[in-house]
């Protein structure tokens, strides 16, 4: 018999499969499009293709920035994970007296 556990680990997979393919046609779909305007402009492509030195300057390379994003989710995310974990420790703590 499949536990709740076992559901929601199985619906997880699911999500995180359907994410994954949406993410890899996307992902193609841009590289084709790219590819076809570069064929089609040529010289107007390439410039677009990099960052302007302004913006590099004002906020960063944006392969850092978008590093430096996810670490904080993931930080922020492992701290709710801690204190979540501390709620329900602390609640049945108090239901054992």
């Amino acid at each position: 018999m499949q536990t709740s556990q076992d559901m929601l680990t199985a619906m997880q997979t699911q999500a995180l499969e359907a994410i994954r393919t949406g993410q890899a046609t996307t992902l193609e779909a841009v590289k084709t499009w790219t590819e076809t305007m570069a064929k089609m402009t040529p010289a107007a492509a390439a410039p677009a293709a990099t960052v302007p030195a302004e913006f590099k300057a004002a906020f960063g390379d944006p392969a850092e920035i978008i590093d430096s994003v996810y670490e904080f989710a993931g930080q922020l995310l492992e701290l709710n994970k801690k204190f979540v974990h501390d709620l329900l420790e602390a609640s049945q703590a108090a239901q054992a007296k």
